[in-house]
């Protein structure tokens, strides 16, 4: 928690009397539960009655994808003006800038009071990136909060105290996707292990037509290759896919990432290569892709550092893909063919499929009906909540070890308290009370 005296430059809150202390708290973790963890911050600054102020990443009305986003204003429970900063960088890199301060600090929005509109009312006001005169000045701060898809416990970290005993806050669902345009439609356990081994296999594994297979004996005009893809090992939803599947949560994968592409279609993807980028670096390539976690830094171990960029390129067609190899060089010496298959939240992948990405069963049980509208069908909450589909992690929300008191615990206990209402969590997951299964660890037997 950060503490300063309010100075006359506050005069847009005038409704706080003008003697109390200032509050900080900076919130980091995991990406997939971001519109979650924001909804639910934002429910408390409405809970408290008084006009509050926020700006974020994203363009207006859509503050629930932003990666960097600041509130301010009279938080429930806390007398005088809470800031709250939020920087989602994924759940295992979350859990590291709790335990690894400064060297693993996440950069947050700077406060600038002129950032923010003046909030007349309830809800306050809004200002995003698009806004004229939102500057995006970062500065590095470590956290007090973060949020994680995955237990101290399935991280490098667990040897590390973190704050409280029980931080279990919900449940999040993921799915399985294929790209736009992409004929797979169910994806096994035993399929995504291969793939994460071998980076890609023939059409025909998960088809189950012969001439789907590139290379066998009578190619048909569909045959191609299904490529893995999927995040860098600082994310919480690598961990679960990797828990969940039974392949293991540091073992080393071989996936791709997108180089070049245009709006609707994949031209270039790549074995991703240590450190993320080449010498010299081809065009599109990332260092953030680099694998940062497990030390473990090594030729397709690497992955997207962002849901949002990975979830963009899943609703892109395939039709004629160049494959790099880790080195750079064409792997297949032409155009090819390629679907990309990778598992998402489903937050990640409502946007996903609205712009084109296959929703994919999960060892023969899909998830039909979660909405764009943000939240999920009776039925596949069931198939969830009885154990039929296992997709699914229980959301942990940790403090770091020095706060067990003050205005940052009422800041945690209130957004834990909020995610206690379904309508919070929309389609990022389900309530503790509402499942009927459980799992005694990540990836662990789903059973009553």
């Amino acid at each position: 928690m950060k503490t300063t005296a309010i100075i006359a430059g506050l005069s847009a809150f005038s409704f706080v009397p003008a003697l109390l202390a200032d509050v900080t708290v900076d919130i980091t973790g995991a990406t997939a539960f971001r519109a979650a963890a924001l909804t639910a911050i934002r429910s408390k600054y409405n809970a408290s009655g008084a006009a509050y102020q926020f700006s974020h990443d994203q363009a207006a009305g859509a503050y629930t994808g932003a990666t960097r986003s600041i509130f301010k204003g009279t938080f429930q429970g806390i007398a005088g003006v809470t800031t709250i900063r939020t920087s989602f960088n994924g759940s295992v890199e979350g859990i590291r800038a709790l335990v690894d301060s400064p060297a693993s600090d996440p950069t947050y929005y700077t406060e600038i009071l002129g950032n923010f509109v003046t909030a007349a009312a309830i809800g306050g006001g809004e200002t995003n990136k698009d806004t004229v005169g939102f500057a995006k000045t970062t500065a590095a701060s470590q956290s007090e909060i973060a949020f994680s898809d995955v237990s101290k416990a399935a991280t490098p970290y667990s040897g590390f105290s973190l704050q409280p005993g029980s931080s279990t806050c919900g449940v999040v669902v993921f799915t399985m996707l294929a790209n736009e345009g992409s004929p797979v439609t169910n994806v096994t356990s035993q399929q995504f292990r291969a793939l994460m081994s071998n980076g890609f296999l023939p059409r025909s594994v998960f088809s189950g037509v012969e001439a789907d297979n590139p290379i066998g004996d009578a190619p048909g005009v569909n045959a191609g290759y299904v490529f893995s893809t999927g995040r860098n090992d600082g994310s919480g939803t690598r961990t679960t896919y990797l828990a969940e599947t039974g392949y293991g949560i540091a073992n080393a994968v071989k996936q791709y990432v997108t180089n070049v592409s245009t709006s609707t279609a994949l031209t270039t993807i790549q074995l991703v290569p240590a450190g993320g980028v080449n010498d010299p670096a081809l065009p599109g390539q990332l260092a953030g892709n680099a694998s940062t976690v497990w030390s473990n830094d090594i030729a397709g171990n690497g992955g997207y550092s962002s849901g949002s960029t990975l979830r963009t390129d899943m609703g892109k067609t395939g039709a004629a893909v160049t494959v790099l190899d880790e080195t750079g060089a064409d792997a297949f010496g032409e155009p090819v063919i390629a679907d990309l298959v990778t598992w998402l939240s489903l937050n990640d992948a409502t946007t996903a499929r609205a712009n084109g990405a296959v929703v994919c069963s999960y060892n023969g049980v899909k998830l039909n009906d979660f909405a764009t509208s943000g939240t999920m069908s009776a039925a596949d909450r069931a198939k969830v909540t009885e154990g039929a589909y296992t997709a699914w992690g229980f959301q942990q929300l940790y403090r770091r070890n020095d706060i067990t008191a003050g205005d940052a615990v009422t800041v945690y206990t209130g957004i834990k308290t909020a995610l206690e209402n379904s309508a919070n969590l929309a389609s990022a997951g389900i309530t503790i009370p509402e499942m009927n299964v459980g799992r005694p660890f990540d990836g662990g037997t789903v059973a009553p």
